[in-house]
């Protein structure tokens, strides 16, 4: 699929929103392109980019098909210039290096794109040194700040960008893309819950590991939902010797929520994506054998272990005490 159809289909407000700008070439000088993960902010920057460089534009828009094009969306043209993190950061020194390109002619002509990934993590040092080019904008450059967390940014950023919103995409859509490539579709279900990307769900495919937590995952939750008396030994000879990293932890609390959200969806009759369907028989039977306000109950003590589990609380910890607290009677 072209990326102009993708853009198209997945971010319609936004496409057309942009295609009218730079139809009546009223690009501004910098943008902030925020949501989540997977919603298509990056190549929106790269096909906005496209046009500014395209050689035979089609109805003043990107043909996609010419040298500029090609490799514009291929993240290989001079005048395109992207930044991201370096480690947990976006650096002074990475800013810095960016005004100095900022101040040359392109390589190829006048015009100079630069791209922004996760601005939400530049340091303070690395905002301020931006904030000053964007009071100061070069008429031949634009800049795009992508960013997933929009209220960690200066304000005085945010008030020098045109802000524009992502949404996300929903569940079916995503399990619809999933489906074309022909991945399992219980595997699909379950990760339209996990992420709003499609790259990422693809990926979490492929990998082994992944698949195996989901069965622990599972199991962990029927372990505590029917009051087994070794969940707690689950915890130490499956939950741990697994899930090792601090992001595995938080899978670990995810998959066993999805499974409770699924009991309550179940439960109220709520027509929605169940994230584990292969199970939807045992879901049912466990649905009509606990009440709403337990199912919600245990779905808070989960969410308050989710956020312990944020703050470096121990895993096996919180997993030890979030299995006592649902197991109660």
């Amino acid at each position: 699929m072209r990326i102009e159809d993708n853009l198209r289909s997945i971010q319609p407000i936004v496409f057309n929103q942009l295609q009218k700008t730079i139809k009546k070439k009223q690009l501004t000088h910098a943008y902030l392109f925020e949501g989540d993960s997977g919603t298509g902010k990056k190549n929106m920057a790269l096909w906005v980019a496209a046009s500014l460089f395209c050689q035979n534009l089609v109805d003043s828009l990107p043909c996609q098909e010419c040298t500029s094009c090609v490799r514009v969306l291929k993240q290989v043209h001079p005048d395109v210039i992207e930044i991201a993190p370096d480690g947990l950061s976006i650096k002074v020194e990475q800013v810095r290096q960016l005004k100095s390109e900022f101040s040359k002619s392109g390589v190829e002509g006048q015009q100079k794109v630069f791209i922004i990934e996760d601005a939400e993590k530049m340091t303070p040092g690395a905002a301020n040194s931006l904030l000053k080019f964007l009071e100061e904008p070069n008429g031949k450059a634009i800049a795009f700040l992508l960013t997933t967390a929009k209220q960690r940014l200066l304000p005085t950023i945010l008030s020098r960008c045109q802000l524009i919103h992502f949404r996300n995409l929903s569940k079916q859509r995503l399990l619809d893309e999933l489906e074309k490539k022909q991945l399992d579709s219980s595997q699909s279900a379950l990760l339209v819950h996990l992420t709003n990307s499609l790259e990422t769900a693809v990926l979490m495919s492929q990998d082994e590991w992944f698949h195996e937590a989901s069965k622990i995952g599972f199991r962990w939750f029927v372990q505590m939902i029917t009051k087994k008396d070794d969940s707690f030994i689950f915890i130490q000879t499956d939950i741990m010797p697994h899930f090792k990293e601090r992001n595995q932890h938080l899978l670990a609390i995810d998959l066993v929520l999805l499974a409770y959200r699924d009991v309550l969806k179940v439960h109220y009759e709520t027509i929605d994506i169940l994230a584990y369907p292969q199970y939807r028989e045992q879901i049912e039977k466990i649905a009509k054998q606990m009440s709403g306000k337990k199912l919600s109950c245990s779905i808070e003590s989960i969410l308050q272990s989710r956020k312990k589990l944020e703050s470096n609380v121990s895993a096996q910890g919180v997993f030890e005490q979030l299995t006592l607290i649902v197991t109660k009677d």
